[in-house]
């Protein structure tokens, strides 16, 4: 596989991995249905895991990259990368709240204050993204307001996503009482979400805005990095379609049937779907996100 394609697919596995280990510990935290879910911790466990070893991974990669090959990745060239560029500095700091986080779940036991503590560490590894990518890359006063836009927009996308990954553990889980955890589950999110998208267009504006630049519209569909941001809007607006429908839809369908002691299990197919679908597009952008960052984008040419 040529290296820039591993670094890509090593960002995708951070990403993804990052956004499950912090959204599920959060979504435990606010949705006390799902705080003594072992499946939650479970998932978020392996996540961390996944994370801490993706982004050791990663740094080497990175290090190959810049260096014109793996046969040039040693001691030497990795420690430059730790010590001289954001970039090393970041998966360092990634992989090693990532590990934090792993053994605060393996050794919590599923404690609410355990799984808070997990949160916050692993939130930081989520973080560390924005400098590792273009946040980084705008300089003086103006480059702290772009590193703090892509924190949010990286934190952001997590509680979202993440969300998602644990409403899809609550679906897919048959128990007696299950329906019900869903549906209050699923209610509970309704403004924590609705401000998590709102944080993510927000944030993506005033990147868009660094990124793009006052000369670089022209170029967004001629270029690379342009022609992945028009998929990423495309598939951020299937997936605000879907938490819409899901919200002022699907929800309130599966609620009156619970209330009416009807079978709800139509209704809850259809969130499970509906839901799967929303994961799916979120992991689809995620990738897109892992491939943007390793192309210029029209404010860089």
């Amino acid at each position: 596989m040529p290296i820039h394609l591993t670094v890509v697919v090593l960002r995708w596995v951070q990403f993804g991995s990052a956004v499950v280990a912090l959204g599920l510990p959060l979504f435990q935290a606010y949705a006390s249905v799902a705080v003594s879910n072992p499946s939650a911790r479970r998932v978020a466990t392996i996540a961390g895991l996944v994370l801490a070893v993706a982004s050791a991974v990663g740094l080497l990669a990175q290090t190959a990259m810049m260096a014109g090959g793996w046969g040039a990745v040693d001691a030497a060239a990795v420690g430059y990368v730790i010590q001289s560029m954001s970039l090393g500095t970041a998966h360092v700091v990634r992989a090693g709240l990532a590990l934090l986080g792993t053994t605060v779940l393996l050794l919590g036991g599923g404690r609410r204050s355990a799984v808070l503590v997990a949160a916050a560490l692993f939130a930081g590894a989520m973080a560390s993204f924005a400098w590792s990518g273009h946040g980084a890359s705008s300089e003086g006063s103006a480059g702290w307001v772009h590193l703090a836009a892509d924190v949010v927009h990286a934190l952001a996308a997590a509680i979202w996503v993440g969300a998602l990954a644990g409403f899809s553990l609550l679906l897919l889980h048959r128990g007696p009482n299950d329906g019900q955890a869903a549906a209050r589950a699923l209610a509970g999110f309704g403004m924590i979400g609705t401000v998590a998208v709102a944080a993510l267009a927000f944030s993506g504006v005033v990147n868009a805005t660094f990124l793009v630049g006052p000369d670089g519209s022209r170029l967004l569909t001629s270029s690379a990095w342009g022609q992945l941001l028009v998929a990423k809007l495309a598939l951020f607006l299937l997936m605000v379609w879907l938490a819409a429908q899901n919200r002022y839809s699907l929800t309130p369908r599966l609620e009156r049937a619970l209330a009416e002691s009807r079978d709800s299990e139509e209704a809850i197919q259809s969130l499970r779907l509906s839901v799967g679908l929303e994961l799916a597009a979120g992991v689809a952008l995620l990738g897109l996100v892992a491939a943007m960052g390793v192309q210029t984008p029209p404010a860089s040419m």
